[in-house]
């Protein structure tokens, strides 16, 4: 992925990136505590529900540390941990605008990113802005949204808007 710059700050992986690892080391401790067994394993549906709820933690919080913004000379790449990755090509971007957005189980106005296209249709793209340590796990935990402080939501923005002047011109 050379050719696709990343907006969100590294700091905002690390979490993820280490629960990958971790899931994926008790993953590999599952195997080898089967394969070095004295005797023969009495609960063959116990040992894969444990590796198939190790490995599918892994791969959720790796695409969890991959997901974010991306840009690149082919357009706007946008990931997210539970949906499938868009590109969109710069043709069809003509913003990006952060959006208040009124979140159910808080009581506080959270932000998301949105990609503005020609028609006026709205891309959600996964950056959204912190409403308070106290709040964010409850607002955008469950969704493994890319969490960002103010300064670093509105940087993100113009970072972005900034990407589409310079592939295209376009303010």
């Amino acid at each position: 992925m050379g050719e696709w710059k990343r907006v969100v700050p590294s700091g905002e992986l690390s979490g993820h990136v280490f629960m990958a690892a971790a899931s994926g080391g008790f993953l590999v401790l599952v195997v080898a505590a089967v394969v070095l067994a004295p005797g023969p394993v009495e609960s063959w549906s116990g040992v894969l529900s444990a590796m198939a709820f190790c490995g599918g933690l892994s791969a959720l919080m790796w695409r969890a540390a991959r997901a974010g913004v991306h840009f690149g000379p082919r357009g706007v790449l946008i990931y997210h941990a539970t949906r499938r990755a868009e590109l969109v090509p710069w043709d069809d971007v003509v913003r990006f605008e952060p959006r208040e957005v009124r979140l159910a189980q808080v009581p506080v106005k959270g932000a998301v990113v949105y990609l503005v296209q020609p028609m006026g249709d709205l891309l959600e793209t996964p950056l959204t802005r912190s409403v308070g340590a106290g709040w964010d796990r409850a607002a955008y935990s469950w969704k493994l949204e890319v969490v960002l402080t103010e300064a670093e939501f509105a940087a993100a923005v113009d970072q972005l808007n900034a990407a589409l002047w310079h592939y295209t011109g376009r303010t």
